[in-house]
């Protein structure tokens, strides 16, 4: 099998063998703070008020047990103000220093290249302890599989690994429509709950896995919270548009879509149309809480994860096009009047079995759980 490295991730190893944190060292300590408080009692120790000026008088003598308390009190506060100061300094320093040099790297990604040689790389980037998705994942699905640059991939029959759709649009779309074989990484389903993108999916020939399977409970436990129950006062139905990858995923034209749906939807329904826009990840709202917040009737999307999020929200969904929220949503518009309100204990054991951590793709348990429980693959 072939292991997919797009250009981005060749120059991350590569960044990685840079050892920023030594330059990091050579950065001096700041003692501003310290300075002060030394000058504050060692030369100016008595401070006086006259004429709305300050005067400050020598001491004469040897400080007593209480100015030395008091030094070393203010000393202690110095030291900790300056080691913080430092330390966002260099947190600083680093980040931009690392952005730097992996902007280098990535820039001249042809010389290195030329220079080193992508076999030699890919040999170093294998017996490495470097770790990313896609070596890790890749060898405990198949520990022969080969690495290859992305634009080097011409022959898209051959079984290969793909982290996420960015680059690898044309390729997704060949594999599915000609049936070739391919495993797939992307985010998992439930990062919305969570403020870190812990779980990731991978999938078998497809995007996304819309055929129900049975799953024990055991992996319950890993949703931080539930979804809601079903709600059924709404009345706007929601419909999520789709972004140019997915409409060519699904042979969907974007220009039309949108009319498409309305009007599909106005043969069985007279109910307001809400269409919310694909935009730039930067620039979206959160979804979920408007979902928990408002009254929606459903939520209509080809396969967004969107539907996933409404079906915590307590709203039911119509599901276009293949995802995970296919067993517990309708999956035609002329059902609009016919929603799913049913039991969803089963999917949750299911989704919990479809999604994994970074830790389980690499070391073989996402692999071994889908092996033992998803649909024949």
């Amino acid at each position: 099998m072939k292991l997919l490295l797009n250009d981005k991730e060749i120059a991350n190893f590569l960044h990685s063998l840079v050892d920023t944190h030594r330059d990091a060292k050579k950065q001096p300590v700041p003692e501003d703070n310290v300075n002060y408080v030394k000058q504050l009692f060692i030369e100016k120790e008595v401070a006086r008020k006259l004429d709305n000026k300050k005067v400050y008088v020598k001491p004469k003598h040897s400080w007593d047990d209480n100015t030395k308390q008091k030094f070393y009190n203010k000393l202690k506060k110095a030291i900790a103000k300056d080691m913080e100061n430092y330390y966002s300094y260099i947190r600083d320093w680093l980040k931009e220093k690392k952005n730097s040099d992996f902007n280098t790297i990535h820039k001249n990604l042809e010389k290195i290249i030329n220079t080193l040689g992508l076999e030699t790389i890919f040999e170093n980037y294998k017996n490495s302890k470097y770790k990313n998705f896609v070596k890790g994942t890749g060898l405990s699905l198949d520990s022969n599989g080969t690495f290859i640059r992305r634009k080097d991939f011409v022959s898209y029959d051959q079984d290969c690994l793909i982290r996420n759709t960015v680059g690898n649009e044309e390729l997704l779309v060949t594999k599915i429509d000609n049936n070739y074989p391919f495993w797939f990484i992307d985010s998992g389903y439930t990062n919305f709950l969570e403020p870190n993108k812990k779980w990731h999916r991978l999938v078998r020939n497809h995007l996304h896995y819309g055929e129900y399977f049975d799953a024990p409970t055991s992996r319950l436990e890993n949703f931080v919270k539930f979804p809601v129950p079903w709600r059924k006062n709404g009345d706007v139905i929601y419909v999520i548009e789709p972004g140019p990858f997915a409409a060519s995923i699904f042979h969907c034209d974007l220009k039309t879509w949108k009319y498409d749906v309305e009007a599909e939807l106005r043969k069985y329904t007279d109910k307001p149309i809400k269409f919310r826009e694909k935009a730039p990840l930067n620039q979206r709202t959160n979804l979920f809480k408007e979902l928990l917040n408002e009254d929606y009737y459903c939520v209509i999307s080809i396969n967004s994860n969107a539907t996933t999020e409404a079906i915590w929200a307590g709203i039911p969904a119509i599901t276009l096009g293949k995802h995970i929220t296919n067993p517990i949503t309708k999956n035609s518009l002329s059902d609009i009047n016919d929603l799913y309100y049913g039991k969803i204990t089963d999917w949750l054991c299911m989704l919990s079995y479809s999604q994994f951590t970074k830790e389980e793709l690499m070391n073989g348990t996402a692999k071994r759980i889908i092996e033992k429980y998803h649909v024949k693959i």
